[in-house]
């Protein structure tokens, strides 16, 4: 019989933070431990003490692993996983399970599996696909990859306490990594494209509201829906989105990726929504949501960068 799930959780961002807590009231209905939790900002402890009771609210990252045998990560970029992870491996024990939910180069996750399998832990790499709010409700749609064993062992506790769905690409990490950037391509190939859209549609007068309605009903996946109400308002606040840097870091490891795996691929969207989501970064600066990457393009046919009404990324 498994030794029961010790959970440990590291890194409160807007998506970890709501991860977190789902995971805390899971452990409590379950009769776990509670959970151990360790965020670089102590000031991001308030957000998950409510949902979270009793839990260790670490000094330092390496207490997370000595109190734990499952261990979730959600970090900012590849350095802060590196460096995170750098510390935890020190003090891990054995059959220790790392659940990275963190969007990283599949160089970089394949690196860490080796260097969790040296100390005899095992690293999955586990991004997710969905926004702030979806996150919330546990209704993100799962990635999974790495060891079976070790696969086997978490999925029953990623659905439901974290998602309501898993796709399982297998052994390889690197897979798993890869899957998450090109579903990001789609994405943020979407906010592009409706951006285009939306500065074709201001150019010309027409009604962002009745645009909207049109692709609410024509084009009613969550990527349109969310990013071209936010796009069509002009509602480009961070708090509960995808900040720019988050946006810039994905999309410059989506045009490495091909070179990266041994193929190189050109991949020109991205390439101008890159460029959209630097120029945005210049106008109303690094909090806003990479959907802002449409003020880009509305200056560039000649229009104010923010729509009349909207919230200036505020």
């Amino acid at each position: 019989m498994s030794e029961p799930f010790r959970i440990g959780y590291v890194g409160l961002g807007n998506m970890g933070t709501h991860m977190c807590n789902n995971l805390g009231r899971y452990a409590s209905q379950n009769q776990l431990s509670p959970l151990t939790i360790w965020n670089r900002s102590t000031d991001k402890y308030a957000s998950v003490s409510e949902d979270c009771k009793g839990a260790h609210l670490a000094h330092q990252v390496s207490e997370v692993p000595e109190k734990s045998n499952i261990i979730f990560t959600c970090l900012l970029n590849d350095a802060a996983a590196l460096d995170v992870y750098g510390q935890m491996l020190k003090v891990v024990k054995a059959k220790t399970i790392f659940v990275d939910q963190s969007s990283l180069n599949p160089k970089t996750s394949r690196k860490l599996r080796e260097d969790a399998e040296k100390v005899g832990a095992t690293y999955l790499s586990c991004p997710v696909f969905g926004p702030p709010a979806v996150a919330k409700a546990a209704q993100l749609v799962l990635v999974v990859s790495g060891a079976e064993e070790g696969r086997d062992r978490v999925k029953p506790l990623l659905v439901p306490a974290v998602g309501k769905s898993i796709i399982d690409v297998g052994e390889d990490v690197g897979k798993g990594a890869s899957l998450k950037l090109l579903g990001n391509t789609c994405i943020l190939g979407t906010i592009e494209l409706l951006s285009e859209a939306y500065a074709l549609a201001d150019s010309i007068d027409f009604d962002p509201a009745v645009f909207q309605n049109f692709i609410q009903q024509w084009f009613p996946a969550p990527a349109w829906k969310n990013y071209g109400t936010k796009i069509s308002k002009g509602t480009f606040s961070g708090t509960n989105g995808f900040r720019i840097d988050g946006g810039l870091k994905d999309a410059n490891h989506i045009l490495s990726l091909g070179q990266d795996m041994g193929h190189p691929c050109p991949v020109p969207t991205i390439e101008r929504a890159v460029k959209n989501l630097n120029r945005a970064k210049e106008i109303g600066g690094p909090g806003m949501d990479w959907s802002s990457l449409a003020i880009a393009q509305r200056e560039s046919v000649g229009l104010e960068p923010f729509r009349p009404g909207s919230d200036q990324g505020k």
